[in-house]
């Protein structure tokens, strides 16, 4: 019961720092639009600890899928333009002979249509908004073994129940090209190699994001590999700030596992 309550808290992923002065959710999983019907998947590890000392971290394995699964005309901004239907599903659990285990949590899947000229590879758009949530035209959720449930928000948020990983204020490029290392077998990926990180404060914790993240246009959607790392500090409200101290140490590492043509919608809405 422990193990599966502190998987509930790991896939949370943090979710009061989302509701601070500013929301940190991004759209940091897609950077650009491949034909319609690819999709791509991958698998990670995703850790726990209760400080840098923690020597028996808990640890799960975790797999993430993007698909582009339809186009249409739809309004958005007041006028009608290219959308296209996207399906993100993501599991957390632990793995066995027979897969994943997700003990209570479940998969979560999110099908969404979203503008095609929101899509942009950057933190900002060219009218200089800030990339931080992914618009949609509108959408849908199945959260485990629960009904399909309409997405009543004008935006999709990844960070933090999608991904750890999110949109950073004007990234660090490492290298304009690397060779991350990923699962696909037989093929070598050319990407760009990034660096964020975002750190929301309040009087009594914080919480620090750094990421590496490699993207690339050889990989549908953008991203070949990513690792992110989140550190939640707590304190006394009125102790100073070097009294925080770190509580929960949160690891992602993700890599690209396949790239598929012919992709269909796993989630029925109708």
């Amino acid at each position: 019961m422990v193990r599966v309550k502190a998987l509930a808290i790991a896939v949370t992923l943090c979710v009061a720092f989302t509701f601070g002065e500013r929301t940190v959710s991004g759209q940091g999983l897609i950077f650009h639009l491949p034909e319609d019907g690819k999709a791509v998947e991958y698998e990670g590890t995703l850790t726990q600890a209760t400080g840098p000392d923690d020597q028996s971290p808990l640890s799960w394995t975790c797999e993430l899928s993007i698909k582009s699964v339809g186009q249409e005309q739809a309004e958005f901004g007041g006028k009608l333009q290219p959308c296209r239907w996207l399906e993100i599903k993501t599991l957390t659990g632990k793995a066995g002979a027979a897969g994943i285990d997700p003990a209570l949590v479940g998969a979560r899947i999110y099908k969404v249509l979203v503008p095609e000229s929101k899509i942009v590879d950057g933190w900002q758009d060219a009218d200089g908004i800030p990339n931080e949530m992914m618009p949609i035209v509108r959408g849908f959720r199945r959260l485990g073994e629960e009904e399909v449930q309409p997405i009543i928000t004008p935006a999709l948020r990844f960070y933090p129940t999608i991904s750890l990983l999110t949109s950073y204020q004007n990234p660090e490029v490492v290298a304009t090209s690397d060779t991350p290392e990923i699962l696909l077998q037989g093929q070598s990926i050319t990407a760009r190699r990034m660096r964020g990180k975002f750190v929301m404060e309040r009087s009594k914790s914080r919480s620090t994001n750094e990421a590496e993240y490699w993207v690339s246009s050889d990989v549908p959607f953008g991203l070949a590999r990513w690792i992110v790392t989140v550190t939640t500090d707590e304190k006394d409200s009125a102790a100073p700030v070097s009294e925080f101290k770190p509580t929960i140490i949160k690891k992602v590492d993700m890599k690209l596992r396949r790239i598929r043509d012919n992709a269909e919608s796993e989630l029925v809405t109708e």
